[in-house]
């Protein structure tokens, strides 16, 4: 089984590129609810890009008639702008304008993504108790990440973080 690595940094300038960040996340589900109310599909799931974040597809409930501008990808399984007509090029504009922002590409010395390990992995963030925690699901190259700005923490340690903040929510 892999070994899970944690780092954890309670520098100023990344634990502030992380809270401007997950600000902007916030202010994207915002806008991307605007946006979704005014077409009359508020509440569904939004389907966006891995590689760029664009947000490109919107839940579909079976049953559920296709509005306007729209159709139904099934290699996605979603609703997705009917880009030939008039209708669905103004939809798809509106959605290119809505680029989820990833709190892990803000993080200075951390890599958001690596190749380590013989397998690609992402990295989990999150801030806890004044400082940000990078999870790794197992070892990755220490000469990525910026050890002046993040330390290794011990698993019992980043465990016991964990259960005290879940019972403080």
């Amino acid at each position: 089984m892999p070994d899970k690595v944690v780092y954890r940094s309670a520098r100023p300038q990344v634990v502030s590129a992380y809270q401007a960040a997950f600000a902007a996340l916030e202010e994207w589900a915002k806008q991307t609810e605007e946006v979704l109310a005014r077409r009359g599909l508020s509440g569904r799931m939004v389907y966006y890009t891995n590689s760029d974040n664009r947000l490109v597809g919107v839940g579909h409930n079976d049953g559920d008639d296709i509005p306007d501008g729209w159709r139904f990808d099934h290699k996605r399984g979603c609703l997705v702008p009917r880009l030939t007509s008039a209708e669905g090029k103004r939809i798809a504009a509106e959605l290119a304008e809505l680029r989820k922002p990833d709190p892990r590409e803000a993080a200075p010395g951390m890599p958001k993504n690596i190749l380590a390990s013989g397998q690609f992995m992402t990295c989990g963030m999150d801030l806890m108790e004044g400082a940000v925690y990078a999870w790794w699901p197992d070892s990755i190259p220490v000469e990525q990440v910026d050890l002046t700005l993040w330390e290794p923490v011990k698993l019992s340690e980043y465990y016991a973080l964990v259960e005290r903040v879940g019972e403080v929510q």
